[in-house]
């Protein structure tokens, strides 16, 4: 998977027809989701063009005004599952603020429990992640969803403790983003069971870092 990015980067960046219209947004979302998923029927496989525009009803050529090959799709469904991931964040600061450690444990519970969903149910997506992550040309991409994941973590954690210094709520919010998705793509490389068990022990390295922080009873 990385090597077919890195030699078809340049291509793949090029600017696709743009949705105007309603009609053209369905369309290209026809085509991430049909392109979805196969990448979840097929694991390790790449779709073809030709396939991902039979499962999703549409010519190959009016697959081609959107994107210029399948690389290019599946950057899209990257850019997809990294936009996911602020709305889940953005969730828990708009929840009430917690008052106490055990509020704050099952807040973070339920992060858990969304984000690992997120995870989970687009495992077949992770060797696009990790080519963008590898690729000079592409990393951007990954850097701008990163940057909004770390002010997100920070903002909920200055929720929780509104005197906590932003410069140090970033920092947190930087570990808890790195060492998330580090630990995750370890256990989505081994079996569900492990999966889990690295979830939780991820939880309580969270919960050992930040709590210190936030002034909870």
């Amino acid at each position: 998977m990385k090597r077919s990015l890195d030699r078809k980067t340049r291509i793949a960046l090029e600017p696709r027809k743009q949705p105007r219209q309603q009609r053209s947004s369905k369309v290209v979302d026809r085509i991430l989701d049909a392109a979805l998923i196969l990448t979840r029927e097929q694991g390790t496989r790449t779709p073809t063009t030709l396939a991902i525009a039979q499962r999703a009803g549409l010519s190959v050529g009016s697959v081609y005004q959107y994107f210029p090959n399948k690389e290019a799709i599946l950057l899209d469904l990257a850019r997809r599952w990294l936009s996911s991931f602020p709305e889940v964040i953005q969730k828990r600061i708009n929840a009430p603020r917690p008052t106490n450690r055990d509020e704050f444990r099952r807040e973070v519970r339920k992060l858990f429990i969304d984000t690992s969903r997120l995870y989970l149910d687009n495992v077949t997506l992770m060797p696009v992640i990790e080519a963008i992550s590898g690729n000079a040309d592409l990393r951007p991409i990954q850097d701008e969803y990163d940057k909004e994941i770390i002010a997100l973590y920070a903002a909920w954690l200055q929720h929780v403790n509104p005197a906590l210094e932003e410069k140090t709520a970033k920092r947190l919010g930087l570990v808890m983003m790195e060492v998330g998705h580090a630990c995750r793509l370890v256990g989505l490389k081994r079996d569900r069971k492990t999966f889990d068990l690295i979830e939780n022990d991820v939880e309580s390295m969270w919960l050992a870092l930040v709590t210190p922080y936030l002034n909870l009873d």
